[in-house]
């Protein structure tokens, strides 16, 4: 089993700035183009060069687990839930840390019907995860920090939890459907898929 990716510690989910870069690749065709478009024209307007650098290539990275026709979805939607709901795809298509948890702990704890994410329960995954993964024992205490913060608001961000990190039943835009495989549907474990 390889080492997790966790450097979605980067920047949360960032949805408009995911539809900007969605929007130039659909234009541009080409990744090595839309990040130098990122660094260079700033098209994300975030000044400093080191964090358009920085966020730029996470997002990048994110979106490009997409298809093409998940980008032209993500470029073309008109609500802020469709959006959410593609980056949140790239971020669990990306990142198994987030997988896992969400498999571990969050699933678990809707079909027990515990109505909300504690920190307890990350610690637990956590502490759990360091005899499969043995690289997040070394982690400093402000990375673990932030690994924790970051997973939780984008758990807020995607909508499967709320601002008090309660458990919330998701409700999956019927446009988007089709773009997720059966085998994704953990993806969202508080959403009712109807076959």
């Amino acid at each position: 089993m390889g080492k997790y990716l966790l450097s979605f510690t980067a920047c949360p989910m960032r949805r408009p700035e995911c539809v900007t870069i969605a929007h130039s690749y659909l234009e541009l065709g080409d990744w090595k183009t839309v990040r130098a478009v990122i660094n260079d024209d700033d098209i994300l307007m975030i000044r400093s060069l080191s964090s358009r650098k920085r966020i730029g290539l996470e997002l990048c990275k994110r979106l490009q687990t997409l298809t093409t026709n998940e980008l032209e979805s993500l470029a073309s939607c008109d609500d802020s839930v469709s959006e959410a709901t593609l980056c949140w795809i790239a971020i669990c298509r990306t990142y198994e840390f987030i997988r896992d948890f969400l498999d571990d702990v969050v699933s678990v704890r809707w079909a027990e019907g515990l109505g909300n994410v504690t920190q307890g329960a990350y610690e637990s995954f956590f502490a759990d995860s360091t005899g499969v993964h043995p690289e997040l024992d070394s982690l400093a205490e402000g990375t673990r920090t932030r690994l924790r913060n970051q997973l939780f608001q984008m758990l807020r961000e995607a909508g499967i939890t709320d601002s008090k990190d309660d458990l919330v039943p998701y409700l999956v835009p019927f446009s988007l459907m089709g773009h997720i495989a059966h085998e994704e549907r953990r993806f969202f474990p508080t959403a009712t898929f109807v076959e």
